[in-house]
């Protein structure tokens, strides 16, 4: 495997008199592709929006690009700026058009000129399917089209890991598959990503490690065929046959 890029250190984290996270340890490689997966409460999304430090661990230590982001001197703004997120409620801003949404940020954090700026966008537009609504306003957009756009202003930003937070769980079942399709194609270009999600098909095809979450904890790590086809734990076996249950209902 490529080189360690994260590494997340016994995380713990509560909410008033709830343990969230309990003693998390993960390392995430260079151009790997790692699902979280798990019940609703079971502390996937806490441990996404820890990796940023949108939700700040109460213990423990994440190391990115070698630097912890749990030390005070580190430059964390700098540090998030490499990290791309992607929220399952889109976060666009409503009164902006397509290209504007994607330009903000490298002009002003990046300082990028105006001009490349968007000739990058551009790019990345046409890379998800969006750069023929460049001069919409997102508001006239559907819910798949908005994360395409969210996947674009992401990427503009050069990102060394993305990270997704049930990219799909807001869309329309006819909206999903686009928005899968263009995490696939990032995968194949060697994009390490961390994807918190729901659809098992689309985590066992796109991930080399799938982790199995549950009370706070990692129940099970594994490869896809490991964890879907031959899981050791038992909750990981409740948890896949509560999920075959439902699809089939």
């Amino acid at each position: 495997m490529s080189n360690i890029i994260l590494e997340i250190k016994n995380i713990h984290k509560r909410f008033d008199d709830q343990v969230v996270l309990n003693g998390i340890n993960l390392d995430i490689h260079e151009k790997e592709v790692v699902s979280i997966i798990g019940s609703s409460g079971s502390g996937k999304t806490t441990l996404l929006r820890c990796l940023n430090l949108l939700n700040e661990p109460d213990d423990g230590h994440i190391i990115f690009l070698g630097e912890d982001l749990m030390d005070a001197k580190v430059d964390l703004d700098h540090l998030r700026m490499r990290m791309g997120m992607v929220f399952q409620s889109f976060n666009l801003f409503n009164h902006q058009t397509v290209i504007d949404n994607c330009i903000m940020a490298p002009i002003s954090l990046l300082k990028m000129k105006k001009d490349e700026a968007i000739q990058k966008a551009r790019l990345l537009l046409e890379k998800v399917g969006m750069l023929e609504y460049e001069n919409v306003p997102v508001t006239q957009l559907s819910g798949g089209q908005k994360q395409r756009v969210a996947i674009a202003r992401a990427l503009i930003m050069n990102p060394k890991i993305m990270l997704f937070d049930e990219p799909t769980s807001a869309l329309d079942p006819e909206m999903v598959g686009e928005v899968l399709e263009v995490i696939k194609s990032l995968a194949k270009e060697g994009m390490t990503m961390v994807i918190v999600t729901h659809e098992m098909d689309f985590a066992k095809e796109v991930s080399h490690r799938i982790i199995f979450m549950d009370q706070g904890v990692i129940a099970e790590s594994g490869t896809p065929s490991e964890i879907f086809k031959n899981p050791k734990e038992e909750r990981t076996k409740a948890f896949l046959r509560r999920y075959a249950h439902e699809r089939s209902i």
